[in-house]
């Protein structure tokens, strides 16, 4: 894991102070030391970034043998940011359908991972962006030959995630194909990424969806998996979802994200995954 400390948690308040504040006096220091910025009071918990994540979700977060993320290309970002900030970050394992409603209850201060803006989930929270990606069908390496292209898997099954897009997706290209004269895909949302992985593995579906980062980083490590043909057209951001109401917090984060994105360090960071940064931004996706 790479992570540059950069800002006492001193200058790391008076620097959000100047800049959230638009003040020219430092954050004062509360009785027990903690910095009394009104970006970082706004923590769940004094001192703490808390950062709910679903796993697995590689190559997002990279997890042991205990299922304890060690790296990963959110991770990596968040535990930077925090070094920013001057807090530590902890890593809270969640259920995706408890994910973004549990950002909007307060219950941690970011959720994301490999977690795409959208304009519905805008409508829910606040994303700050840092990348953007597409999604691409897989299936198992066996079968990599029967389909080169997208049109190949009309009249086939393809297991998705439930509340993702790749249930979009999906039922878009089974749309296209019966456009096309073709027969429709039979598309399966499952609850979890586990149970459309199994799903795939075992013969119960034809294919699944995974980001374009997530299939490759799978390949590499040897999984039985290959990717079909052209990604999806158009893509999405990825980004971390905060809460709305936590303005100044946001804006906290979202500084740290621009400074290590201007000082090349997002790029030092991603690149053993591959991964180009984008511009850290507020609601990217249109």
């Amino acid at each position: 894991m790479i992570t540059r400390t950069r800002l006492t948690l001193a200058a790391s308040a008076s620097a959000l102070a100047l800049l959230l504040a638009g003040c020219g006096s430092g954050a004062a220091a509360g009785p027990s030391g903690e910095s009394a910025d009104p970006a970082l009071s706004e923590l769940i918990t004094p001192g703490v970034l808390t950062v709910g994540l679903v796993l697995p979700d590689a190559p997002y977060y990279i997890a042991d043998d205990d299922n304890v993320p060690v790296s990963g290309i959110t991770k990596d970002l968040l535990d930077a940011v925090a070094d920013e900030l001057g807090v530590e970050v902890e890593y809270v394992p969640v259920a995706w359908e408890g994910g973004i409603t549990g950002v909007a209850a307060g219950r941690y201060d970011i959720f994301g991972g490999s977690l795409y803006d959208t304009a519905e989930r805008q409508a829910a929270g606040t994303f700050i962006d840092f990348m953007k990606e597409q999604a691409t069908l897989i299936t198992t390496a066996g079968r990599a030959g029967e389909f080169s292209e997208q049109a190949d898997v009309c009249g086939h099954s393809v297991a998705t995630i439930r509340g993702t897009t790749d249930v979009a997706y999906a039922t878009a290209l089974s749309e296209q194909c019966t456009k096309d004269g073709a027969e429709p895909l039979t598309v399966t949302e499952y609850p979890t990424q586990q149970d459309a992985e199994l799903a795939l593995e075992s013969g119960r579906t034809d294919l699944g969806i995974q980001s374009v980062p997530a299939a490759e980083y799978a390949v590499s490590q040897g999984a039985n998996k290959a990717l079909v043909g052209d990604p999806f057209d158009g893509g999405f951001y990825v980004g971390s979802m905060m809460n709305t109401q936590k303005k100044a917090l946001i804006d906290a984060v979202l500084a740290a994200m621009t400074t290590l994105y201007d000082d090349g360090t997002t790029a030092e960071l991603f690149a053993p995954y591959g991964i180009e940064p984008a511009a850290p931004g507020i609601n990217l996706q249109k």
